[in-house]
């Protein structure tokens, strides 16, 4: 499947660059669509980044010792890139993918890793998703977040809470 506009063409860096954190609901379209668990493309990682969304942070406990994970397709490159640098999840991609590079009020993300040229398509495009269905989910994953951090379980409990037929590895 050919990606529509200024996708086209492109070298996918934001692909194979970028951490692509995701929400629940998006890994479970995901493996609906795919027919994949969602141990086989997504996991917990270590949340190591700066300007995180706090509220999308899953803290997860050891004992006494907190750890603190954030939701992400396995990537660098992305899982679901194929050898002609086009997604094969495109048409259910997660959120983040489906408005890159603009942000979930709809702007355009000041560093961004597309050419001018296609920046400058993007600009008159516009997101192939709207903001505020983004937004809706992205509010939803959040309460869906806080209910599992009341909880102060393990990251395997996290995962089975998020995703109760799959364990991850």
């Amino acid at each position: 499947m050919v990606l529509p506009g200024p996708c086209t063409g492109c070298g996918a860096p934001c692909c194979k660059e970028y951490l692509i954190t995701v929400t629940s609901f998006d890994v479970s379209r995901v493996a609906a669509e795919t027919r994949k668990p969602p141990c086989e493309f997504a996991s917990l990682i270590p949340a190591k980044i700066l300007n995180l969304d706090e509220d999308t942070v899953l803290e997860c406990y050891e004992g006494d010792f907190r750890s603190d994970f954030l939701l992400a397709l396995n990537s660098h490159p992305c899982i679901f890139l194929g050898a002609n640098n086009l997604c094969a999840i495109h048409d259910f991609a997660p959120y983040t993918c489906r408005t890159y590079p603009f942000n979930g009020a709809g702007r355009m993300h000041k560093r961004t890793l597309c050419g001018s040229l296609r920046l400058l398509g993007f600009r008159f495009s516009g997101p192939s998703l709207s903001a505020g269905e983004f937004s809706a989910q992205l509010k939803e994953y959040k309460e869906l977040v806080g209910k599992w951090n009341r909880i102060r379980g393990t990251k395997q409990e996290c995962w089975e809470f998020l995703f109760p037929p799959c364990k991850e590895e």
